[in-house]
């Protein structure tokens, strides 16, 4: 049985406007080398991934919701990272809120 991965994006009471825009990528070396991303998209939503078997976490980057202005004027809004998660090996559903890991 693959182990999945579901993650609760918060903000579901937010406008779509007012939600942080997401990025996920799977970890998978503790040096912190990504691999494949699993998710880009708004918050307001949760979603369950197959965990890869080579994998070993995750890293989340957010944006801020369009309606806010926070722009570095040469590169655009900036993304923040979150702390990145390590997956402890016993587990075969992992559920995690990612508001929670916000720095």
């Amino acid at each position: 049985m693959a182990k999945k991965l579901t993650i609760n994006w918060g903000e579901a009471e937010k406008t779509l406007e007012q939600r942080k825009r997401w990025l996920g990528s799977w970890l998978v070396s503790r040096d912190g080398e990504e691999g494949d991303n699993f998710y880009e998209g708004s918050g307001g939503r949760e979603t369950t991934h197959d965990i890869p078997s080579e994998v070993i976490g995750f890293r989340l980057r957010w944006w801020p919701p369009d309606n806010q202005v926070d722009l570095n004027l040469e590169f655009g809004p900036l993304p923040t990272l979150t702390e990145d998660y390590f997956f402890s090996e016993p587990e075969q559903t992992v559920t995690v809120a990612a508001l929670d890991l916000l720095r």
